[in-house]
């Protein structure tokens, strides 16, 4: 994915000191220093309503899915939601978009919806759409179709990456474990 296509730097005035965001990163206005984690945490938070403003001018799908990434990974899940929900208007058929709009989706604990979501690629290969159904079925404790899902999903992986399976698809295997245990042989 390219540079942002962010037109003009953002300021945020945090504890008395400026702060710029030039798409990638935080620094201090004056220092060029960029700031700890948990500063750039609240700035994100702070700069959340500009940056939305900024999305809704944006119709490149890779550029919003990078800022719908973003969004999530700062904890800006409205602004993610809207973000990715925006990108399954504009492209419905982007498994990689709808993954995502899917985790979100029970974020905010909307498993239903992601489901439904997930449900349109249900018999695709593409294990992230298919774990984030699986981790919906859980959700809603259908831990039957949750685990028959997930074991899909690990087959697939294991087929493509010659690997036991993600850390996300196992860490659905074994919260499916933990919460029904009669559905495992041992």
């Amino acid at each position: 994915m390219g540079d942002t296509l962010m037109s003009k730097p953002i300021t945020v005035t945090f504890e008395g000191n400026e702060y710029v965001w030039d798409g990638k990163k935080w620094f201090g206005r004056v220092t060029f220093l960029e700031p700890p984690k948990a500063i750039v945490s609240k700035l994100h938070a702070l700069s959340a309503n500009q940056l939305s403003v900024e999305d809704e001018t944006i119709t490149d799908i890779d550029e919003l899915l990078r800022r719908a990434n973003h969004a999530q990974k700062h904890g800006q899940i409205r602004r993610a939601l809207k973000l990715a929900r925006l990108i399954n208007d504009l492209r419905p058929k982007h498994v990689e978009a709808v993954a995502m709009l899917c985790g979100i989706l029970r974020t905010v604990n909307q498993p239903e919806k992601a489901l439904l979501l997930a449900d349109r690629f249900r018999y695709s290969n593409y294990s992230p759409i298919l774990t984030s159904r699986a981790s919906a079925l859980c959700d809603l404790e259908r831990w039957e179709e949750g685990l028959k899902q997930i074991r899909q999903v690990i087959a697939i992986e294991m087929k493509s990456k010659k690997s036991s399976g993600s850390r996300a698809a196992l860490s659905v295997y074994s919260r499916i474990k933990d919460n029904a245990p009669d559905l495992f042989d041992e």
